[in-house]
C-alpha cells in the first residue's frame, strides 16, 4: 500500500515515458488528480484501496458545486477513470471505483439563424 501522492507520481511518469503524452496533457492530468487527492486527504484516505463509488460521486458533485462546468468535471472524471484503470492493471486496485460514475451533459447550444439577405449576399445572388 503506497501513499497517494506515490501512486500519481507512478502514473505521471508511465504517462510520460510509456504513454509519451506530452507535457500540456501531463500537466492538465497533474491537475486533475491533485483536485481529486485534495478532497480524499480531506476525506482521511490513506490509500487509493479506501476509494469507492460514493467518493468518487461526492468528489463530482462538490467539484460542480465549486463551479466546475460539465466539460470540465468530464475532463476530471476521465483523468481519474483512467488512472484507477491504470491501479487495476498495477493490481493496486480490484475495481475502477470511478467507472460508473458519469459526468453530467454539456448543454448544446444551437446554431444562430441567418439572415436570408445576409445568406444571398454571401451566397453571390
Amino acid at each position: 500500500m503506497t501513499d497517494l501522492h506515490t501512486d500519481v507520481e507512478r502514473y505521471l511518469r508511465y504517462l510520460s515515458v510509456e504513454r509519451q503524452l506530452s507535457p500540456i496533457t501531463l500537466l492538465n492530468y497533474q491537475r486533475q488528480l491533485e483536485a481529486i487527492i485534495n478532497f480524499a486527504s480531506e476525506n482521511g484516505l490513506q490509500s487509493w484501496q479506501q476509494c469507492d463509488v460514493t467518493m468518487v460521486r461526492n468528489f463530482a458533485v462538490r467539484s460542480r458545486r465549486k463551479g466546475l462546468g460539465a466539460a470540465s468535471l468530464a475532463l476530471r472524471l476521465s483523468a481519474l477513470r483512467s488512472f484507477f484503470d491504470w491501479l487495476v492493471s498495477q493490481n493496486e486496485l480490484k475495481a475502477n471505483p470511478a467507472k460508473g460514475v458519469s459526468a453530467p451533459k454539456a448543454p448544446r447550444h444551437l446554431p444562430k439563424n441567418i439572415d436570408v439577405g445576409r445568406y444571398e449576399s454571401a451566397a453571390g445572388y
